[in-house]
C-alpha cells in the first residue's frame, strides 16, 4: 500500500534552512524536501543528485562552469565529482531526489 505525502504539510516543518525531510523512497535512491535560503556550501558528491524547484528560485555555482538558475517548476542533474554551491536570495522549497546513502554520510560529518 502506498502512503500519500503532503508538501503543504510538509513545508511548515521545514524552520531551518537545508534542514531535509524524506518524504518517499524507491530502490536505494530518496526523495528529500528542502528549504533552501541563503548559501549552503561548495562541496561535490560521489554519486549525481537532482534538484526539482517547487517554489522560490534556486542559483547553483560551479567551478568552471555557468551558474544555474533554476525557478519554479525548474529541474537539473548535478552529475557525480562535480564541485557546487547551491543558494537561494529569497528561499525555495526543493525536492532532492539521490542515493539515500548520500545525506546518511553527510548526516554523520
Amino acid at each position: 500500500m502506498s502512503s500519500i505525502v503532503s508538501f503543504d504539510e510538509l513545508s511548515p516543518l521545514l524552520t531551518v534552512p537545508y534542514m531535509h525531510l524524506e518524504v518517499g523512497q524507491v530502490n536505494d535512491h530518496a526523495a528529500y524536501l528542502l528549504r533552501f535560503e541563503g548559501e549552503s556550501h561548495w562541496h561535490r558528491h560521489t554519486q549525481d543528485e537532482m534538484y526539482i524547484v517547487l517554489e522560490g528560485e534556486v542559483e547553483i555555482d560551479f567551478h568552471n562552469q555557468p551558474t544555474a538558475h533554476l525557478k519554479k517548476n525548474d529541474t537539473t542533474v548535478v552529475r557525480a565529482y562535480t564541485t557546487h554551491n547551491p543558494k537561494s536570495k529569497d528561499g525555495a522549497l526543493v525536492l532532492m531526489i539521490k542515493p539515500k546513502e548520500m545525506f546518511q554520510l553527510h548526516e554523520s560529518e
